[in-house]
């Protein structure tokens, strides 16, 4: 044997020659090993000009000398690299973290976090990783206080994320209880760790307590402010595609920059760009939503879901289920607020059941009777789909000028809306084409119009029906914001 069994020093050989220099190797050695210190273990390079005895921990990827050591001490010694295969119990301290290190046969592991800025991972009887730090398995875990209080403190970074305690069966979710998603506390249940049912939920500002899962103790659901949140209503007869900036494709939803979106049953796509709508404040009898304190929910958003509420901003998670944020406008948001929806960071995202409700928490969807009603306040469309099919009668005067009155569902925002129409034409003795619109006002729920078509004998007037020419004729009227 010429070398030690643990430490690797060489040993004297009987009559050698030079022994001075065998032995000065093995106080060399010593020197290095002994209260061990190495100036890294995350170091991957060597040195370029290492003094005597550096010492490093190789980690993985280690190139130059380095190279297929992982794990090994690394010792400049006599202007030369030696690597040595750690044994178990080996310890080192680590100048560059100030930690010490100890050797479990497989692994370095801190064997106690000194310095302040504690361990990056810590296992108790079992393997930390990045994403679970701290990790313990034993039967029982103690936090006990230090001679007056303890408090236990769960941070997250902002109100769309969650800070929650998570009950699991073999690793499947069955209860969560916490700030899942915005700052109301939630508790939750689940039977398989995919569906969860919401059981109660306590309002963040009121301490209003509601169990959604309960017919009697359910919150009743408040106004929705937009008009239109499940995509219903189509009287543009929006077919999904391409929309320019500012232009309407659903009732009341508008594109905010060049967008493209679809529609399938109750699940809107928005493949690009953003939807906004203006919420008229006045309708909902609100004389400002300056400083305001609203929630916008969503049902199931695939993607993370970007919500502008006038000047406030904020971000709903994709998943399954009613998801939330709770946005306060701000001081300066005294006009009508636009509510914007977009994919956060771009791309694609699906969702549906669009609701935004004054108040700290998300209350049921509901649909309204008179849904349609409020949306021919900004729109309404006579699309009657055939040809001959008669939208009133008027009276013709020679100049060709046919004055009608239209009946409309609802009060108009304004009274002084934008009218066009296709297809159209005026009805005597014959059919002529209405070629244009001289003009429109409002009164109640009365349209009043003047088309302009050919002139007739001069003097000469006649009662004349407006009727459709063809199954594509329509007339519109429009007062949006």
């Amino acid at each position: 044997m010429s070398d030690t069994p643990r430490l690797g020093l060489p040993l004297l050989a009987a009559g050698q020659a030079q022994k001075h220099v065998t032995h000065n190797d093995a106080l060399m050695r010593l020197d290095a090993l002994v209260h061990l210190v190495v100036a890294s273990r995350t170091q991957t390079v060597p040195p370029a000009s290492p003094a005597e005895t550096a010492a490093y921990i190789v980690p993985a990827g280690g190139s130059g000398v380095f190279s297929g050591h992982q794990d090994h001490l690394a010792i400049f010694e006599d202007g030369a690299w030696s690597f040595l295969p750690p044994r178990a119990g080996w310890q080192a301290w680590v100048a560059d973290e100030a930690e010490h290190h100890v050797w479990t046969g497989t692994q370095w592991r801190r064997s106690q976090p000194m310095s302040s800025l504690g361990a990056a991972l810590w296992g108790v009887n079992t393997a930390a990783d990045t994403m679970n730090r701290l990790a313990v398995s034993a039967d029982a875990s103690l936090f006990n206080h230090a001679g007056t209080d303890h408090r236990l403190k769960l941070n997250k970074a902002s109100a769309a994320r969650t800070a929650s305690l998570l009950f699991q069966d073999n690793w499947s979710g069955r209860a969560e209880i916490g700030l899942v998603g915005d700052d109301q506390l939630r508790i939750k249940v689940s039977p398989d760790g995919t569906s969860w049912t919401e059981a109660l939920v306590v309002d963040r500002t009121s301490g209003l307590v509601t169990l959604p899962a309960s017919n009697w103790a359910r919150e009743a659901p408040r106004q929705n402010l937009l008009i239109n949140g499940d995509f219903q209503i189509n009287q543009r007869a929006f077919a999904g595609g391409s929309l320019a900036s500012g232009a309407y494709g659903y009732d009341r939803w508008k594109a905010s920059g060049a967008s493209s979106l679809s529609l399938s049953g109750m699940t809107l796509t928005l493949a690009s760009g953003e939807i906004a709508q203006v919420v008229e404040r006045a309708f909902w009898g609100h004389a400002s939503l300056a400083s305001t304190t609203m929630t916008l929910s969503v049902e199931a958003p695939t993607n993370d879901l970007l919500v502008t509420i006038g000047s406030a901003t904020g971000t709903i998670s994709g998943g399954s289920g009613r998801r939330s944020i709770t946005l306060t406008t701000a001081p300066g948001d005294t006009g009508d607020i636009t509510v914007k929806l977009a994919r956060s960071g771009g791309g694609s995202v699906s969702f549906g059941q669009v609701k935004l409700e004054l108040g700290t928490s998300a209350t049921a969807w509901q649909k309204r009777p008179d849904e349609s009603w409020l949306a021919a306040r900004y729109c309404h469309v006579v699309r009657p789909g055939a040809a001959g099919v008669r939208l009133g009668t008027g009276l013709l005067i020679d100049t060709g000028e046919l004055s009608v009155s239209i009946a409309l569902p609802a009060l108009l925002r304004v009274s002084n809306p934008i009218v066009t129409q296709s297809g159209l034409s005026r009805r005597i003795f014959a059919d002529a084409a209405i070629t244009g619109l001289g003009s429109s006002s409002a009164h109640g729920a009365t349209l009043s119009l003047i088309f302009v078509s050919p002139s007739i004998a001069a003097g000469q007037s006649y009662a004349a029906l407006l009727v459709t020419s063809g199954s594509g004729s329509h007339l519109t009227v429009e007062a949006e914001l």
